[in-house]
């Protein structure tokens, strides 16, 4: 047996989008306290996507999201001293993460009012954007996907956030809970209301949900 055999260095085998193990990830959160660059940048690599995807989620702007995407790691990296490790650095980034998203959306809606309309004021879809010969299945599914995402944008942050914690990114309530920083019992209540305003809202543009 190899007394000698190197353990796999987190550095050279990180990859994107797949989440580190708890000794790696410990491993490079301490390199990256002492100054180590490259290390915060293979932390980066293997959770910008994970990061980028709840943003663009909130915002649907690709550039606006890889700009806050930039943000979060940039907040984090200068945090870095005050995370202890108490939860899972995805979910301190996370948390981060949802406080960017709110700053930006309440920037957005303080240099315009305007945005600020209800379901009933937004106008439907124009039947005329549509290319000639789509199926009025697939039209049908488009105006529902509008509806959805007008009623998502319509939430109160506090449950858009737990929808799309739960069903865009695919968190545990338990790991909702430590995010937003509430209850497992309150996450789930959060949930549920976003849930059933969503598809209230459906309902009343039509759909049979």
């Amino acid at each position: 047996m190899d007394h000698h055999r190197r353990r796999p260095n987190p550095e050279e085998t990180v990859r994107p989008g797949v989440e580190l193990s708890p000794d790696d990830e410990h491993l490079l959160l301490g390199l990256a306290r002492r100054g180590d660059t490259g290390a915060y940048g293979r932390l980066v690599r293997a959770y910008q996507d994970l990061i980028y995807a709840l943003v663009f989620r909130s915002v649907r702007d690709g550039a606006v999201a890889e700009e806050l995407t930039q943000d979060v790691f940039l907040k984090a990296y200068r945090s870095l001293s005050t995370f202890r490790g108490d939860s899972r650095f995805t979910t301190w980034l996370y948390r981060i993460a949802v406080n960017v998203c709110h700053d930006q959306r309440e920037s957005l809606t303080a240099r315009n009012r305007r945005r600020e309309t209800s379901l009933e004021e937004e106008p439907a879809p124009a039947e005329s954007a549509a290319p000639a010969g789509r199926p009025d299945q697939e039209l049908e599914a488009n105006e529902m996907a509008t509806s959805f995402q007008a009623g998502l944008d319509a939430l109160e942050p506090k449950y858009r956030d737990a929808f799309l914690l739960r069903h865009g990114e695919d968190r545990s309530y338990e790991e909702i809970s430590e995010i937003l920083g509430i209850s497992v019992s309150n996450a789930k209540v959060r949930m549920h209301r976003a849930r059933e305003m969503l598809l209230e809202v459906l309902r009343t543009r039509g759909f049979e949900v």
